[in-house]
């Protein structure tokens, strides 16, 4: 691809054609470069759009592990404030009473 670029000359004030190999060079490096950084920002898109997929899997995977062990510590909870109410009572009494203290320092 070669371009052409009207030269003028100020002492004669004539214009000639010439053409300008460095330009043209320069020029095609532009648009291959662009072409390139178009199609590697196409390629970290993909890269990005996978990532955040596998991301979300993670996450959605994560909350199941949550929601599981929170069922189980819910029921074991449960289970023992039946078994020994009296000692849950204790427990959560003597629990407020160390916040209690801690809040009011």
């Amino acid at each position: 691809m070669t371009e052409s670029h009207q030269l003028i000359t100020p002492a004669s004030g004539t214009s000639s054609v010439a053409s300008d190999p460095a330009n043209s060079v320069g020029s095609s490096q532009r648009s291959n470069g662009s072409t390139a950084k178009s199609s590697a920002s196409e390629g970290d898109r993909a890269t990005s759009a996978s990532t955040l997929s596998d991301l979300k899997e993670k996450i959605a995977g994560a909350r199941e592990v949550v929601k599981t062990k929170y069922r189980v510590v819910s029921e074991s909870t449960d289970d023992y404030v039946h078994e020994a109410p009296w000692k849950a009572v204790t427990m959560a009494l003597i629990g407020g009473l160390i916040i209690g203290l801690l809040a009011r320092r």
